[in-house]
């Protein structure tokens, strides 16, 4: 079975570069291909897929126009600014509205804005140290 899919894993390499077979059909070649056998030459591979990304992203740089980059950069600087001072705002106005303490307020909000999944233990040096402030971040999942 190792014979068969080197085989195979070579005839594919082969292939694609011919450009025999359309993107959408080689994807799904691959696919299958990746289904029905185990990969043949998994410990040389890992080094060799890890350098093959990073040179692909780099290369995609090459191609990009640099000022439209800068251009996107700006707007999407100023989206995300936004995008962040209104999440904190609205958590900051809930935490008032639901009566929770302000150090805890801005404690889960914080978290549940730049954490997204969990209450950030980062974040709470930057906090007095309180009794039971654990128990208030249960209090995050209202945000």
């Amino acid at each position: 079975m190792p014979t068969l899919a080197k085989i195979f894993f070579a005839l594919g390499l082969v292939l694609s570069f011919t450009g025999l077979f359309s993107p959408p059909i080689a994807l799904t070649l691959g696919i299958l291909l990746g289904l029905s056998f185990s990969h043949p030459f998994i410990n040389e591979s890992r080094g060799i897929a890890r350098t093959l990304l990073q040179s692909s992203v780099v290369a995609l740089g090459f191609g990009m126009n640099l000022h439209e980059v800068l251009k996107a950069g700006r707007s999407g600087f100023i989206y995300t600014a936004l995008g962040i001072s209104f999440a904190l705002l609205v958590g900051l106005a809930l935490g008032k509205l639901l009566q929770v303490r302000v150090n805890s307020s801005i404690l889960i909000t914080a978290a549940r804005r730049f954490a997204a999944a969990a209450p950030s233990p980062r974040l709470v040096p930057f906090f007095k140290p309180m009794k039971r402030k654990w128990r208030y971040l249960s209090a995050r999942f209202l945000f």
